[in-house]
């Protein structure tokens, strides 16, 4: 009788130790400025890499399928391995900021992706998602059910997301920029439902800073962005979306050794780690 009790309480013991492994799990997504073009090569010296934070991301970035859709320490997921997004400061200032949490990282996206037909959530009738947006749900559900089949407990605490660029261009359809707004208002909502994450913090950051002539829905798609964030007071103002300020960050036009010297859109190395630190210190602080 006592080794059968001594076995029970043995499996007692351990599945409470494998059931008592939380991971806060934050989500990327978004086009250029998303997947990032900072250079590795210019990371300071003094930025250290917390490789403690897991990483996933799809099979469009950090060079294709070969070293995507697996856990990995934490690590650049640009197009090449050569550049990097806001991924690298997200995740060492998420660590830094709660120092007894576990963080994991998701990231999808893809350079010159509208919101308007690639990012599009669909209505959940005729009109079905958009390519890109079915990649990422796809991703986000491949990456946690990962998570869980290594036991871990995985939580949502949070989306990042910078998008905008493709909507404004001259090219766009003329719907694009004029109604960006209701579009990203969707879009969270959408998020929210197929992630079964109502309450997910929603964090963006501003777009195109500079003006630059071939963007002509530029200031509708910032007015737009300015609508949806919680305390804007207008009609789509959404609980838990917040718009972070990326008008005074880096651009790439101005990295060292640039090849782009004439580049107005792409954010740059520091503006990049810069526009990541202010990601992680808006997340909430996660509850339990």
């Amino acid at each position: 009788m006592k080794l059968a009790l001594s076995l029970v309480c043995l499996l007692l013991c351990g599945s409470l130790a494998f059931a008592l492994r939380p991971i806060d799990v934050v989500l990327i997504g978004g086009q250029s400025n998303a997947t990032g073009q900072g250079y590795v090569r210019n990371l300071p010296q003094s930025f250290t890499l917390n490789k403690d934070v897991l990483l996933w991301h799809s099979a469009t970035l950090n060079g294709g399928p070969n070293s995507a859709r697996r856990w990995l320490p934490l690590r650049p997921a640009s197009e090449s391995p050569d550049r990097f997004g806001v991924e690298l400061s997200l995740g060492t200032a998420l660590a830094r900021r709660f120092p007894n949490r576990h963080w994991a990282l998701i990231k999808h996206g893809l350079s010159g992706s509208d919101l308007h037909t690639l990012w599009a959530p669909g209505n959940g009738g005729t009109q079905k998602p958009g390519r890109e947006y079915r990649l990422f749900i796809e991703t986000v559900r491949e990456a946690l059910a990962a998570l869980r089949a290594e036991g871990y407990d995985p939580h949502l605490r949070g989306m990042v997301w910078q998008q905008g660029e493709a909507d404004a261009r001259f090219d766009a359809p003329p719907t694009s920029a004029q109604t960006y707004g209701q579009r990203l208002r969707a879009f969270i909502e959408a998020i929210r439902r197929d992630l079964n994450a109502p309450d997910l913090p929603f964090l963006y950051g501003t777009v195109m800073p500079l003006p630059a002539k071939r963007f002509t829905g530029r200031d509708l798609v910032r007015q737009g962005q300015r609508q949806v964030s919680e305390n804007s007071g207008h009609s789509l103002a959404t609980p838990g979306a917040h718009l972070i300020p990326a008008d005074d960050l880096q651009m790439r036009c101005t990295d060292w050794r640039t090849p782009y010297p004439k580049d107005d859109v792409h954010l740059g190395t520091f503006g990049l780690l810069t526009l990541g630190e202010r990601f992680a210190a808006a997340l909430p602080e996660p509850r339990e």
